[in-house]
Protein backbone atom coordinates (compact mmCIF):
# COMPACT_ATOMS: atom_id res chain seq x y z
CA UNK A 1 0.00 0.00 0.00
CA UNK A 2 1.30 3.80 -1.40
CA UNK A 3 2.26 6.16 2.05
CA UNK A 4 -0.48 8.74 2.13
CA UNK A 5 0.98 11.93 1.94
CA UNK A 6 -0.58 14.46 4.60
CA UNK A 7 -0.40 18.17 4.85
CA UNK A 8 -1.72 19.84 8.00
CA UNK A 9 -2.47 23.76 9.09
CA UNK A 10 -1.80 24.87 11.90
CA UNK A 11 0.09 21.74 13.86
CA UNK A 12 -0.75 22.18 17.41
CA UNK A 13 -1.50 20.13 20.45
CA UNK A 14 -4.63 18.73 18.89
CA UNK A 15 -2.92 17.58 15.57
CA UNK A 16 -0.23 16.48 17.00
CA UNK A 17 -2.62 14.08 19.59
CA UNK A 18 -3.98 12.64 16.45
CA UNK A 19 -0.83 11.20 15.26
CA UNK A 20 -1.55 8.38 17.20
CA UNK A 21 -4.76 7.30 16.55
CA UNK A 22 -3.50 7.77 12.66
CA UNK A 23 -0.72 5.21 13.45
CA UNK A 24 -3.10 2.67 15.08
CA UNK A 25 -5.18 2.14 11.72
CA UNK A 26 -2.18 0.75 10.45
CA UNK A 27 -2.97 2.91 7.23
CA UNK A 28 0.77 4.29 6.20
CA UNK A 29 0.96 7.81 6.22
CA UNK A 30 3.75 10.27 6.91
CA UNK A 31 3.18 14.43 7.58
CA UNK A 32 4.59 15.59 4.11
CA UNK A 33 4.27 19.10 4.33
CA UNK A 34 3.26 21.57 7.64
CA UNK A 35 1.57 25.51 7.13
CA UNK A 36 2.17 27.02 10.80
CA UNK A 37 3.41 30.07 11.63
CA UNK A 38 5.59 28.58 14.56
CA UNK A 39 7.73 26.23 11.78
CA UNK A 40 10.73 27.25 13.31
CA UNK A 41 9.71 26.27 17.25
CA UNK A 42 8.20 23.07 15.60
CA UNK A 43 11.19 22.10 13.76
CA UNK A 44 13.85 22.62 16.74
CA UNK A 45 11.07 19.57 18.84
CA UNK A 46 12.77 17.24 16.35
CA UNK A 47 9.37 15.20 16.27
CA UNK A 48 9.62 12.08 14.82
CA UNK A 49 6.22 12.33 13.06
CA UNK A 50 7.52 15.39 11.44
CA UNK A 51 11.19 14.17 10.57
CA UNK A 52 11.55 14.92 6.33
CA UNK A 53 8.08 17.28 6.53
CA UNK A 54 8.52 20.48 4.39
CA UNK A 55 7.51 23.48 6.56
CA UNK A 56 5.77 26.12 4.61
CA UNK A 57 5.20 29.88 5.68
CA UNK A 58 1.18 29.78 5.00
CA UNK A 59 -1.45 27.63 4.23
CA UNK A 60 -1.60 28.63 -0.06
CA UNK A 61 2.17 28.31 -0.31
CA UNK A 62 1.74 24.71 0.73
CA UNK A 63 -1.62 23.99 -1.25
CA UNK A 64 -0.18 25.45 -4.36
CA UNK A 65 2.92 22.88 -4.16
CA UNK A 66 0.47 19.89 -4.55
CA UNK A 67 1.14 16.14 -4.42
CA UNK A 68 -1.20 15.88 -1.23
CA UNK A 69 -3.58 13.06 -0.50
CA UNK A 70 -5.13 15.01 2.60
CA UNK A 71 -5.15 18.18 4.83
CA UNK A 72 -5.65 18.39 7.75
CA UNK A 73 -6.63 21.81 9.19
CA UNK A 74 -5.77 22.64 13.73
CA UNK A 75 -5.53 26.01 13.69
CA UNK A 76 -7.05 27.96 16.02
CA UNK A 77 -10.91 28.13 15.72
CA UNK A 78 -11.11 31.60 13.88
CA UNK A 79 -9.63 30.29 11.22
CA UNK A 80 -11.36 26.71 10.84
CA UNK A 81 -13.84 28.03 8.07
CA UNK A 82 -11.24 30.13 5.95
CA UNK A 83 -8.77 27.64 6.03
CA UNK A 84 -11.02 25.05 5.52
CA UNK A 85 -12.46 27.16 1.70
CA UNK A 86 -8.87 26.97 0.50
CA UNK A 87 -8.87 23.59 0.86
CA UNK A 88 -12.17 22.98 -0.86
CA UNK A 89 -11.33 24.01 -4.53
CA UNK A 90 -8.98 20.94 -4.63
CA UNK A 91 -10.96 18.47 -4.39
CA UNK A 92 -9.00 16.22 -2.06
CA UNK A 93 -10.28 15.01 1.58
CA UNK A 94 -9.96 16.95 4.62
CA UNK A 95 -10.16 16.66 8.78
CA UNK A 96 -11.63 19.44 9.90
CA UNK A 97 -11.33 20.41 13.48
CA UNK A 98 -14.10 21.92 15.43
CA UNK A 99 -16.01 24.22 15.76
CA UNK A 100 -15.91 24.39 11.92
CA UNK A 101 -16.84 28.16 12.22
CA UNK A 102 -17.12 30.70 14.83
CA UNK A 103 -19.71 33.48 13.42
CA UNK A 104 -22.50 33.30 10.72
CA UNK A 105 -20.67 35.14 7.86
CA UNK A 106 -17.74 32.22 7.79
CA UNK A 107 -20.14 29.52 8.56
CA UNK A 108 -21.74 30.30 5.51
CA UNK A 109 -19.41 31.35 3.42
CA UNK A 110 -18.27 27.30 4.34
CA UNK A 111 -21.84 25.99 3.42
CA UNK A 112 -20.89 27.40 -0.13
CA UNK A 113 -17.44 26.58 -0.61
CA UNK A 114 -18.36 22.44 0.18
CA UNK A 115 -22.10 22.90 -1.90
CA UNK A 116 -21.69 19.69 -4.33
CA UNK A 117 -18.04 19.18 -3.36
CA UNK A 118 -17.54 15.39 -3.51
CA UNK A 119 -14.21 15.52 -1.87
CA UNK A 120 -14.67 13.41 1.75
CA UNK A 121 -14.57 16.08 4.81
CA UNK A 122 -14.11 14.38 8.41
CA UNK A 123 -15.15 17.15 10.72
CA UNK A 124 -13.92 16.31 14.18
CA UNK A 125 -16.71 14.73 16.39
CA UNK A 126 -15.30 12.21 17.80
CA UNK A 127 -18.39 12.33 20.56
CA UNK A 128 -20.83 10.47 17.44
CA UNK A 129 -18.62 8.03 16.84
CA UNK A 130 -17.43 7.27 20.27
CA UNK A 131 -18.46 2.94 21.64
CA UNK A 132 -21.10 4.69 23.95
CA UNK A 133 -22.70 6.91 21.43
CA UNK A 134 -22.95 4.31 18.74
CA UNK A 135 -24.22 1.41 21.08
CA UNK A 136 -26.72 3.44 22.47
CA UNK A 137 -27.99 4.84 18.99
CA UNK A 138 -28.48 0.57 18.37
CA UNK A 139 -30.63 0.62 21.31
CA UNK A 140 -32.24 3.49 20.68
CA UNK A 141 -32.81 2.06 16.92
CA UNK A 142 -33.82 -1.35 17.76
CA UNK A 143 -36.90 -0.30 18.03
CA UNK A 144 -37.75 -1.92 21.72
CA UNK A 145 -38.70 1.40 23.66
CA UNK A 146 -40.29 2.86 21.05
CA UNK A 147 -39.10 6.57 19.50
CA UNK A 148 -37.11 8.52 21.48
CA UNK A 149 -39.38 11.11 22.82
CA UNK A 150 -37.02 13.37 25.16
CA UNK A 151 -33.40 13.64 25.85
CA UNK A 152 -31.55 15.39 28.60
CA UNK A 153 -28.22 15.89 28.01
CA UNK A 154 -25.12 17.09 30.75
CA UNK A 155 -21.54 18.21 30.70
CA UNK A 156 -20.23 19.05 33.86
CA UNK A 157 -16.10 19.94 33.31
CA UNK A 158 -13.81 18.73 35.44
CA UNK A 159 -11.07 20.73 33.13
CA UNK A 160 -13.03 24.13 32.72
CA UNK A 161 -10.01 25.90 33.85
CA UNK A 162 -8.67 25.73 30.06
CA UNK A 163 -11.10 27.94 28.65
CA UNK A 164 -9.86 31.28 31.57
CA UNK A 165 -6.53 30.59 32.07
CA UNK A 166 -5.05 29.80 28.98
CA UNK A 167 -4.97 30.91 25.13
CA UNK A 168 -9.28 29.75 25.19
CA UNK A 169 -9.48 32.81 27.42
CA UNK A 170 -9.64 35.09 23.96
CA UNK A 171 -13.62 35.28 23.06
CA UNK A 172 -12.25 36.58 19.34
CA UNK A 173 -10.69 33.76 19.13
CA UNK A 174 -12.72 30.84 20.40
CA UNK A 175 -15.74 32.46 19.89
CA UNK A 176 -17.63 31.23 23.67
CA UNK A 177 -18.39 27.88 25.48
CA UNK A 178 -21.77 26.95 23.35
CA UNK A 179 -19.39 27.05 20.23
CA UNK A 180 -16.39 25.53 22.14
CA UNK A 181 -17.90 22.74 23.72
CA UNK A 182 -21.30 22.66 22.89
CA UNK A 183 -20.55 21.81 19.54
CA UNK A 184 -19.99 18.58 20.39
CA UNK A 185 -22.34 17.62 22.63
CA UNK A 186 -25.11 19.16 20.57
CA UNK A 187 -23.90 17.37 17.82
CA UNK A 188 -24.29 13.45 19.50
CA UNK A 189 -28.11 14.94 20.76
CA UNK A 190 -28.75 15.16 17.45
CA UNK A 191 -27.53 12.34 16.13
CA UNK A 192 -29.25 10.24 18.72
CA UNK A 193 -32.68 12.41 18.09
CA UNK A 194 -32.54 11.36 14.51
CA UNK A 195 -33.92 14.44 13.46
CA UNK A 196 -32.80 17.83 12.75
CA UNK A 197 -33.04 21.02 14.60
CA UNK A 198 -35.95 23.37 14.92
CA UNK A 199 -35.58 25.88 17.40
CA UNK A 200 -33.44 27.10 20.35
CA UNK A 201 -33.77 28.81 23.33
CA UNK A 202 -30.83 29.26 25.75
CA UNK A 203 -29.05 31.16 28.54
CA UNK A 204 -25.84 31.60 29.94
CA UNK A 205 -23.94 33.15 32.99
CA UNK A 206 -20.92 34.21 34.19
CA UNK A 207 -21.29 33.23 38.21
CA UNK A 208 -17.60 32.96 38.74
CA UNK A 209 -15.00 33.68 36.86
CA UNK A 210 -14.12 36.56 34.56
CA UNK A 211 -15.83 39.80 36.25
CA UNK A 212 -17.75 37.53 38.52
CA UNK A 213 -15.13 37.11 40.50
CA UNK A 214 -14.49 38.59 43.97
CA UNK A 215 -12.38 40.46 46.03
CA UNK A 216 -9.42 40.25 46.54
CA UNK A 217 -9.04 37.67 43.28
CA UNK A 218 -11.31 40.15 41.09
CA UNK A 219 -10.27 42.82 38.99
CA UNK A 220 -6.58 41.53 37.78
CA UNK A 221 -4.64 42.35 34.68
CA UNK A 222 -6.12 40.56 31.45
CA UNK A 223 -2.37 39.46 30.86
CA UNK A 224 -1.34 38.66 34.24
CA UNK A 225 0.48 34.83 35.10
CA UNK A 226 -0.05 33.20 38.36
CA UNK A 227 3.58 33.42 38.94
CA UNK A 228 3.29 36.91 38.75
CA UNK A 229 0.46 37.84 41.02
CA UNK A 230 0.69 38.99 44.26
CA UNK A 231 -2.06 36.69 45.75
CA UNK A 232 -0.47 33.67 43.96
CA UNK A 233 0.06 31.93 47.72
CA UNK A 234 -3.64 31.99 48.89
CA UNK A 235 -5.71 32.28 45.38
CA UNK A 236 -7.83 29.16 44.80
CA UNK A 237 -6.95 29.43 41.78
CA UNK A 238 -3.64 29.43 41.85
CA UNK A 239 -0.96 26.95 41.42
CA UNK A 240 1.27 27.78 44.27
CA UNK A 241 -1.11 28.33 47.27
CA UNK A 242 -0.59 23.96 48.34
CA UNK A 243 -3.83 23.13 50.49
CA UNK A 244 -5.70 26.56 49.66
CA UNK A 245 -5.34 25.55 45.95
CA UNK A 246 -8.58 23.76 43.91
CA UNK A 247 -6.54 22.98 41.27
CA UNK A 248 -5.09 18.57 41.42
CA UNK A 249 -2.09 18.57 42.94
CA UNK A 250 -0.38 16.45 39.82
CA UNK A 251 -1.82 19.55 37.57
CA UNK A 252 -0.23 22.37 39.31
CA UNK A 253 3.53 21.73 37.98
CA UNK A 254 2.47 21.87 34.33
CA UNK A 255 0.46 25.31 35.31
CA UNK A 256 3.50 27.09 37.06
CA UNK A 257 4.69 29.04 34.01
CA UNK A 258 1.73 29.48 31.61
CA UNK A 259 -1.55 29.89 33.77
CA UNK A 260 -3.31 33.28 33.74
CA UNK A 261 -5.70 34.66 36.21
CA UNK A 262 -9.20 33.40 36.14
CA UNK A 263 -10.78 36.67 37.69
CA UNK A 264 -9.80 39.36 34.60
CA UNK A 265 -12.86 41.36 34.04
CA UNK A 266 -11.90 41.25 30.45
CA UNK A 267 -12.56 37.29 30.10
CA UNK A 268 -16.29 36.85 28.29
CA UNK A 269 -16.34 33.30 28.69
CA UNK A 270 -19.29 32.29 30.38
CA UNK A 271 -18.69 29.70 33.09
CA UNK A 272 -22.30 27.75 32.55
CA UNK A 273 -24.63 27.67 30.07
CA UNK A 274 -28.28 25.93 29.32
CA UNK A 275 -30.38 25.12 25.94
CA UNK A 276 -33.56 23.97 24.97
CA UNK A 277 -33.43 22.50 21.86
CA UNK A 278 -36.77 21.85 20.16
CA UNK A 279 -36.58 19.16 16.66
CA UNK A 280 -38.26 19.11 13.59
CA UNK A 281 -39.36 15.45 14.69
CA UNK A 282 -41.05 16.84 18.24
CA UNK A 283 -38.26 15.53 19.92
CA UNK A 284 -37.29 17.74 22.54
CA UNK A 285 -34.10 18.16 24.37
CA UNK A 286 -32.05 20.46 26.86
CA UNK A 287 -28.54 20.16 27.52
CA UNK A 288 -26.69 21.85 30.62
CA UNK A 289 -23.23 22.33 30.88
CA UNK A 290 -21.07 23.88 33.75
CA UNK A 291 -17.23 24.50 33.83
CA UNK A 292 -16.29 25.17 37.24
CA UNK A 293 -16.94 21.42 38.25
CA UNK A 294 -13.82 19.38 39.98
CA UNK A 295 -13.16 15.47 40.59
CA UNK A 296 -15.91 13.34 41.07
CA UNK A 297 -18.43 15.87 40.01
CA UNK A 298 -17.41 15.40 36.43
CA UNK A 299 -20.27 13.31 34.08
CA UNK A 300 -20.77 13.89 30.42
CA UNK A 301 -23.60 12.01 28.79
CA UNK A 302 -27.61 11.78 28.45
CA UNK A 303 -30.64 10.47 29.52
CA UNK A 304 -33.15 9.70 26.56
CA UNK A 305 -36.77 9.01 27.73
CA UNK A 306 -39.08 6.92 25.32
CA UNK A 307 -42.51 5.21 26.52
CA UNK A 308 -41.56 1.53 26.82
CA UNK A 309 -37.77 2.80 28.60
CA UNK A 310 -35.11 5.43 29.53
CA UNK A 311 -31.92 5.12 28.74
CA UNK A 312 -28.68 6.82 30.20
CA UNK A 313 -25.06 6.99 29.42
CA UNK A 314 -21.97 8.90 30.86
CA UNK A 315 -18.90 8.98 29.36
CA UNK A 316 -16.76 9.39 32.88
CA UNK A 317 -18.24 5.95 34.01
CA UNK A 318 -18.58 4.40 30.37
CA UNK A 319 -21.58 2.59 30.84
CA UNK A 320 -25.11 2.37 29.42
CA UNK A 321 -27.79 2.32 31.70
CA UNK A 322 -31.06 0.82 30.32
CA UNK A 323 -34.07 0.94 32.71
CA UNK A 324 -37.43 -0.76 31.14
CA UNK A 325 -40.67 0.99 32.04
CA UNK A 326 -42.56 -2.39 32.39
CA UNK A 327 -40.41 -3.90 35.21
CA UNK A 328 -38.46 -2.84 37.90
CA UNK A 329 -34.45 -2.54 37.53
CA UNK A 330 -31.15 -1.76 36.05
CA UNK A 331 -29.67 -3.17 33.20
CA UNK A 332 -25.94 -1.92 32.92
CA UNK A 333 -24.16 -2.30 29.16
CA UNK A 334 -20.27 -1.26 28.87
CA UNK A 335 -19.28 -0.34 25.40
CA UNK A 336 -15.54 0.00 25.61
CA UNK A 337 -13.42 3.39 24.60
CA UNK A 338 -11.04 4.14 27.05
CA UNK A 339 -8.89 5.98 23.96
CA UNK A 340 -8.63 9.81 23.88
CA UNK A 341 -11.99 11.56 23.51
CA UNK A 342 -13.95 8.43 24.85
CA UNK A 343 -12.79 5.96 21.57
CA UNK A 344 -14.08 8.68 19.20
CA UNK A 345 -10.49 9.75 18.44
CA UNK A 346 -9.49 6.71 16.63
CA UNK A 347 -12.57 6.14 14.96
CA UNK A 348 -12.18 9.80 13.02
CA UNK A 349 -8.87 8.47 12.04
CA UNK A 350 -10.35 5.37 10.64
CA UNK A 351 -12.43 7.59 8.93
CA UNK A 352 -10.26 10.23 7.38
CA UNK A 353 -7.59 7.10 6.88
CA UNK A 354 -10.38 5.76 4.67
CA UNK A 355 -11.52 8.68 2.62
CA UNK A 356 -7.75 9.12 1.60
CA UNK A 357 -7.17 5.88 0.65
CA UNK A 358 -10.41 4.83 -0.76
CA UNK A 359 -12.30 8.21 -0.86
CA UNK A 360 -15.14 6.52 1.59
CA UNK A 361 -17.73 8.82 3.23
CA UNK A 362 -17.33 9.49 6.84
CA UNK A 363 -19.84 9.74 9.74
CA UNK A 364 -19.13 13.17 10.86
CA UNK A 365 -19.60 14.64 7.20
CA UNK A 366 -19.34 18.52 6.32
CA UNK A 367 -23.05 19.04 6.62
CA UNK A 368 -22.87 17.76 10.69
CA UNK A 369 -20.48 20.52 11.20
CA UNK A 370 -22.31 22.66 9.61
CA UNK A 371 -25.32 21.75 11.43
CA UNK A 372 -23.78 21.77 14.83
CA UNK A 373 -22.05 25.06 14.56
CA UNK A 374 -25.33 26.62 13.53
CA UNK A 375 -26.85 25.62 16.60
CA UNK A 376 -24.33 26.83 18.57
CA UNK A 377 -24.41 30.40 17.23
CA UNK A 378 -27.83 30.20 17.49
CA UNK A 379 -27.93 29.08 21.05
CA UNK A 380 -24.89 32.12 21.53
CA UNK A 381 -27.51 34.54 20.21
CA UNK A 382 -30.52 33.46 21.94
CA UNK A 383 -28.61 33.84 25.29
CA UNK A 384 -27.48 36.92 24.69
CA UNK A 385 -30.84 38.43 23.23
CA UNK A 386 -33.11 36.71 25.47
CA UNK A 387 -35.34 35.45 22.71
CA UNK A 388 -36.11 31.76 21.01
CA UNK A 389 -34.07 31.27 17.98
CA UNK A 390 -35.15 29.20 14.24
CA UNK A 391 -32.24 27.26 13.43
CA UNK A 392 -31.89 28.49 9.85
CA UNK A 393 -28.89 29.80 8.23
CA UNK A 394 -29.56 33.69 8.58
Amino acid sequence: MAELRVGVIGFGGRMGGLMEPMRETGVPFRIAAVADPRAEELKSKKLPILEGTVFHADADAMLAAGGLDGVMIGTRCSLHARMACKVAPLDIPLFLEKPVATGFPDLRMLARAFAGRKAPVVVSHPLRVSPLARRTKELLDSGEFGPVRHIVGFNDVPYGEVYYAGWYRDFSEMGGLFLQKATHDFDYITYLAGSRPKRVCAMKAQGVYGAAGKPPFAGKPFNLKCKDCADRDKCPESPFSGAASMIPEGSRKAWADSRMCMFSPEIRNEDSGNAIVEYESGVQASYTQNFYARHRSARRGARIHCYRGTVEFDWYTNEIRIMRHDRNGVETVGAGGEEAHFGGDIELARDFAAAMRDRRPPRTPIETGIESALLCLHARESADRGECREVVMP
